[in-house]
């Protein structure tokens, strides 16, 4: 086992030095542990190979112990979690004595598509196995969640995470994959491909693609072997969950698990997991039932894996028994070339910092009200089903997409439209003859030379989204005309639910498809090559929303080509939704700063939208709502009444009245260049302010709110004095009278082109990076790439609140070169408000928006009925043998 040369290994204070003969006895230690011994049983056998060598073999054990530590110190870059759960530090990585992870990654890292998510995926999953608790423990009782992002690569994660665990001595492998045959299959063909086919006489598989879990062979020869795993793909389904509990507490009577640690990989973890009975004190669902069964073998680690933890983090924490991730949470970092949320609607960024660079990509386009009422499941059931304008169009920009792949690639692959209009199944099938007449017609057009119209409709797109904004070279119509037909004659049109005979399976043949469907799409499972999306289907829930969210992802090599035809308020839904999965990792970020911080005792908080809730309300029992915190917070207005002229007067008086108040006061108002600061405002006058102030009704800002925060931290001695600032321009078009001592300027603030926005503005990001510190450092010392935590940290030194505002004129207009602004149009000069809250201390700062009562007393747990579908949905009720 000895090494040639001194390695070194990462321990507590850095890497560290190891003789060759130290290497070596690490790597035997390692070896014995890999073959099923805990490690003081290895260590204790390498004490009777080697006698006389104890300090050698207790240096070498504390080395690894040092490694497994810095292990989890790592993992705080990414994790909250209790560093005392389940004995604490024991797993130092992957080791050369590996067998699994070694493949899979060999295989990744030969794939072009994967080469580079490959360092990620090795330190997230090194990480995860980490926060398990060490495979030889007599018991165990790992609670964890992994949040991740639509579409980003979870399954990649916890496969990977999969193999390592099974490399480390963990044997029984349970993925519970969605509630929809479709997505159980498409999981069972990824792990197969990755794990039991590579490795047929150290795998042993329980379900296959065809085949869920059912009634396997007798558990105890399997379970007995130490050199096998075993892995079951199952449906979140009672029959199915019902079959594996029988079959391991069978195995459980004979001492089947006494040498089997569990691993239980929950997929979509915030769908039908989390207990959603009506009274949750008596109840559960059955599937939730039959999870909490399963965590009551005496070695088993739960890991949920989801986009949408909102039911998670809202589970009662109190009950033991049940998924609330008092273990862990940890939140992936994001793929360098994933294409989300901000890759659709940009960063937040001010009128004034707007660049090419920081716009949303133009792939958005909307459908007109009256259009999309069309689609609504009543007019559908009474009219039946058109190929209306909108929808024409994204079925051409399918075909036109498709081609461009094709001769951007030079060979057909996978490419796929979605239409998403209802949950209900029968107008879903109705969809099918009118698509297929309307691709036929199309066909017909090529075939006779009628292209002027695609021609028209590729420049157009191309010229809003341009390929180059993507590193990729761009196809012209004349590139791509011939290959049309082709490409028509390839389209199928499917729908996939509970009634269809046609399913959405991707083969080795390419497949050109638009599926038609609701619930068996909107979840999980992964459209290849999605290029076209008509979505018009709205929740009331985060959770659901964003899941059907489908075209979320990675699109190598056409990343300029996706497009999605929605309504503007789904895409305002999204744009808030962007900000809350920011803020729910901001959340893991902030708590892992803070000294004996665990998910058992700081609750992730949950922002709050005022049409819709985080997860349905069964869901929601333990959770609580209190006050608005806005510690360490940047507020603004972003809605404006800007055609009330009654609105816009109250805020005009409420300006003027807080400066001229303050000038009573005894403050000299400072005029510099493009701004005039006030020092040491009294609080009185601001709470006087944002009383007297009009908040647009769209907007998550309210009087109240800020008026009761700001009286909370009054009241603990923080937030007396103020520093306001009126922002102006150099150079302005025009001036207001606020009360100051000259006129102030005007700055252009242009609206976001919305359709019907006569009674509402929308500017985006009000204020600009530099704003934030505008009455402590000059402008010029702030910086794009200047990081909030320097800016946050200057406000906490100062301590004072800061108000910022911005009298924006009437008349403002779009930047030129600006392609989704258009004229303001104000009835009179608007004021813009932004506030900066240094950060609060812990034991001042109110509850925020929603999230968990972490006092919560221990429910039961009593049969119920069938679990039934808690998002809104009738045809996803289905739970039952398929």
């Amino acid at each position: 086992m000895a090494l040639a040369c001194d390695c070194h290994v990462l321990g507590k204070g850095g890497w560290v030095e190891l003789s060759a003969q130290e290497q070596g006895l690490l790597d035997h230690l390692e070896m014995l542990i890999r073959q099923g011994r805990s490690e003081a049983e290895a260590a204790a056998t390498l004490a009777v190979i080697l006698p006389g060598e104890d300090d050698l073999l207790s240096r070498v054990v504390a080395f690894r112990h040092e490694i497994a530590q810095q292990r989890r110190t790592i993992a705080w870059n990414n994790a909250i979690f209790d560093p005392e759960d389940e004995g604490g530090p024991w797993y130092a990585g992957p080791t050369s004595m590996d067998v699994f992870w070694p493949h899979i990654k060999a295989k990744l890292e030969a794939d072009p598509s994967w080469v580079e998510a490959v360092p990620s995926l090795d330190e997230a999953s090194t990480d995860i196995v980490g926060l398990l608790a060490d495979p030889h423990s007599p018991t165990i009782r790992t609670r964890g969640l992994v949040l991740g992002f639509v579409q980003s690569g979870k399954t990649a994660n916890f496969t990977a995470t999969i193999a390592k665990a099974a490399d480390s001595g963990y044997r029984l492998f349970i993925v519970l994959s969605g509630v929809h045959n479709s997505l159980r299959r498409q999981t069972q063909l990824r792990i197969d491909d990755q794990l039991v086919d590579e490795f047929p006489t150290r795998w042993v598989g329980l379900t296959d693609e065809h085949r869920d879990f059912g009634k396997p062979v007798k558990a105890l020869p399997l379970l007995s072997s130490p050199d096998l795993r075993l892995i079951a793909v199952v449906k979140k389904n009672v029959s199915r969950l019902t079959n594996l509990r029988d079959w391991l507490r069978e195995a459980q009577k004979h001492g089947g698990l006494d040498s089997c640690p569990i691993m239980i990989i929950d997929d979509e973890a915030d769908q039908a997991s989390p207990n959603a009975a009506k009274d949750p004190e008596l109840d559960r669902t059955r599937i939730n039932e039959r999870i909490t069964e399963l965590l009551e073998l005496p070695r088993v680690a739960y890991v949920g894996y989801t986009a949408t933890p909102f039911a998670n983090v809202l589970v009662n924490p109190a009950d033991d028994s049940d998924i609330y991730p008092r273990s862990f949470m940890y939140s992936l970092p994001k793929p360098a070339t994933y294409f989300g949320s901000r890759e659709l609607f940009g960063q937040p960024v001010s009128e004034d910092e707007e660049a090419p660079t920081d716009a949303a990509h133009d792939m958005i386009r909307i459908v007109p009200t009256a259009e999309a009422e069309r689609h609504a499941t009543k007019m559908l059931l009474a009219e039946g089903v058109e190929v209306t304008p909108a929808l024409e169009r994204a079925i051409t920009w399918f075909v036109l997409a498709t081609t461009a792949r094709r001769v951007r690639s030079g060979v057909a692959k996978h490419s796929s439209m979605l239409v998403h209009t209802t949950m209900r199944v029968s107008p879903q099938l109705a969809y099918i003859d009118p698509i297929r007449a309307f691709v036929k017609q199309l066909a017909v057009d090529v075939a006779a030379g009628r292209t002027a119209a695609l021609r028209e409709a590729w420049e157009e797109e191309i010229s809003r989204e341009p390929a180059e904004r993507h590193g990729l070279s761009p196809v012209s119509f004349d590139e791509m005309e011939a290959g049309l037909r082709a490409t028509l004659d390839d389209v199928k049109v499917l729908a996939d639910n509970g009634l269809s005979t046609d399913r959405l399976v991707y083969s080795d043949e390419p497949a050109t498809v638009i599926a038609v469907g609701g619930n068996t799409l909107s979840r999980g499972l992964t459209l290849e090559g999605l290029v076209s999306s008509y979505f018009l289907r709205s929740s009331n829930t985060y959770d659901t929303l964003l899941q059907m969210g489908r075209w979320f992802g990675y699109r190598p090599g056409y990343g300029d080509l996706p497009r999605i035809w929605t309504t503007q308020d789904l895409a305002d839904d999204f744009e808030f939704l962007a900000d809350v999965e920011d803020s729910l990792r901001a959340e893991i970020t902030r708590y892992r700063t803070m000294d004996g911080a665990t998910p058992a005792s700081l609750p992730v908080r949950i922002r709050l939208h005022p049409k819709m809730q985080a997860t349905a309300k069964v869901k929601m029992n333990f959770a609580v709502q209190g006050e608005a915190s806005f510690s360490a917070q940047r507020p603004q207005t972003t809605y404006f009444a800007h055609r009330d002229a009654k609105v816009i007067r109250a805020n005009q008086s409420a300006t003027r009245s807080l400066l001229i108040g303050a000038k009573a006061s005894g403050i000299v108002p400072d005029l510099q260049d493009s701004r005039t600061v006030l020092l040491d405002v009294p609080v009185s006058l601001i709470r006087g302010f944002v009383s007297s102030y009009r908040f647009h009704g769209d907007s998550e800002l309210t009087s109240a709110l800020l008026a009761k925060y700001i009286d909370g931290q009054v009241n603990s001695g923080a937030l007396e004095r103020w520093n306001v600032v009126v922002m102006g321009v150099k150079n302005p078009q025009g001036t207001v009278p606020l009360g100051l001592p000259e006129d102030s300027p005007l700055i252009s603030r242009s609206k976001l082109s919305r359709p019907s926005t006569e009674q509402r503005a929308v500017i985006g990001t009000l204020m600009s990076k530099p704003d934030r510190v505008a009455d402590l450092v000059p402008a010029a010392d702030v910086r794009l790439e200047t990081p909030d935590t320097e800016l946050q940290k200057l406000r906490d030194v100062d301590g004072r609140g800061l108000l910022v505002l911005y009298p924006i004129d009437k008349d403002s207009r779009p930047k030129k070169g600006a392609t989704n602004r258009e004229p303001l149009d104000a009835l009179d000069h608007l004021i813009g408000v932004a506030l900066c809250f240094p950060t609060a201390k812990p034991e001042t700062e109110p509850v925020s928006t929603i999230q968990v009562d972490l006092q919560q007393p221990l429910s039961g747990a009593e049969d119920i009925e069938e679990y039934l579908d808690t998002e809104g949905s009738q045809d996803e009720v289905n739970l039952g043998d398929e």
